[in-house]
């Protein structure tokens, strides 16, 4: 049986660049390509043109689904938004990132068509994340530190991270459960490595996340044999364990401050922000918003201008960000397509439903605290969530 130059285009040389891209997400900032950026836009520029090229070879794009759209709709009002921005520079490198990731999304939503390609990808997030996570471990184990006794990937911050990380923890946990007798074990050997790069962090945001991505092992639980109950038992209760007792005393420190900061303190100063990033929302253009990565800009006038030249005073909160840079417009848009993503993740059958729900809560636990709409796992999480659907839904299945 003949194969046609298109399908050997795809199965040689763009699918495995778009597997690549994947590995590259959780450590993409720690390697530079001169004059061009991170690994993770080096290849992604790689995987983008062998993507439309094979598409293009056999004549066939996949029609979009509701939740492509939106995005699509999404990245189209942030450009919009270059007409009345209070930073045209910022605006214009927002713009510039969030096509990227609509073309990465694209591309996902383009080759991943079937359940073995749903699980590369998740594969090689996994790899890639515990491939970051000995980075860290390097950096600790020869007193690198990122920040005051706070360990990281090379050019991460420790909060970002550590939600990259925890990410990939219910994914690790799926294959386990998924696999057989030894991939299991593989799968669950992933799982302490990552546990001991995101301690190493400190970040409180990324410790509640990751205790949010041992549902997926609760939720499943019924489901699962003895030996998946009792590693993710034990998982739970050393991760438990080492927050409180066995972690070295400056994490276990910082840890121990999250029930204070959430009831009494100011979360290490960012209810300042959010304050400031509201008035900034009802004081400017609350309909189409302050532009599209101007959230630095709108604040100004509350928070003055950072004491260190490289440092912005970022939204530390996914939502507000959006509602302040794209105003009440932009943020229905996003709000439409999350709505579209969780209409999906219901209608999946379980184990998949658990994962992508647990996948999501992790996510918007750790965003709660972070500026994430521009962050490659974001949008990564979107797309896997879009194939699972019409894997399962909309289309026949396949074997690819």
């Amino acid at each position: 049986m003949t194969t046609s130059p298109a399908s050997m285009l795809d199965r040689r040389i763009a699918w495995p660049l778009l597997v690549l891209l994947v590995f590259t997400i959780p450590w993409e900032k720690s390697l530079w390509v001169p004059s061009v950026g991170t690994i993770a836009h080096f290849v992604g520029i790689a995987a983008f043109a062998a993507g439309v090229l094979a598409s293009l070879w056999r004549r066939e794009f996949r029609a979009p689904n509701a939740a492509l759209l939106l995005a699509a709709l999404f990245v189209a009002w942030s450009a919009a938004t270059y007409f009345w921005t209070l930073d045209p520079g910022a605006t214009r490198a927002r713009i510039l990132t969030l096509g990227k990731l609509l073309g990465m999304m694209w591309l996902i939503w383009e080759q991943c068509r079937g359940p073995r390609r749903q699980v590369h990808l998740m594969s090689a997030y996994v790899f890639g994340s515990v491939f970051a996570s000995c980075m860290a471990l390097f950096r600790y184990a020869n007193n690198q530190q990122t920040y005051y006794l706070r360990y990281a990937a090379s050019g991460f911050d420790p909060n970002d991270f550590g939600l990259v990380l925890a990410l990939a923890v219910p994914l690790a946990l799926y294959l386990a459960l998924r696999g057989t007798r030894w991939s299991q074990w593989f799968w669950f050997g992933t799982v302490p490595v990552l546990l001991a790069a995101i301690l190493l962090t400190a970040s409180r945001a990324a410790m509640a996340a990751t205790f949010v991505a041992f549902l997926f092992a609760l939720w499943t639980w019924w489901r699962a044999s003895w030996t998946y109950r009792i590693t993710t038992a034990a998982f739970a209760a050393t991760l438990a364990l080492l927050v409180v007792w066995f972690a070295p005393a400056p994490q276990r420190q910082r840890l121990a401050t999250i029930g204070k900061e959430i009831t009494k303190g100011s979360l290490h100063g960012r209810t300042h922000i959010w304050k400031s990033g509201v008035r900034a929302f009802l004081k400017g253009n609350p309909i189409h918003g302050a532009g599209s990565g101007a959230y630095p800009k709108a604040v100004e006038p509350w928070l003055g201008t950072p004491p260190v030249k490289a440092f912005q005073y970022t939204a530390h909160n996914t939502f507000l960000s959006v509602l302040v840079e794209c105003g009440v417009i932009g943020f229905a848009i996003c709000t439409a397509l999350i709505a579209a993503l969780a209409f999906y993740v219901w209608s999946l059958a379980p184990p998949e439903r658990a994962l992508w729900a647990v996948m999501a809560a992790v996510w918007t636990v750790g965003v709660f605290t972070l500026t994430w709409e521009h962050y490659k796992p974001t949008w990564l999480i979107m797309s896997l969530i879009m194939t699972a659907w019409a894997r399962s839904h909309w289309e026949p299945a396949k074997t690819a």
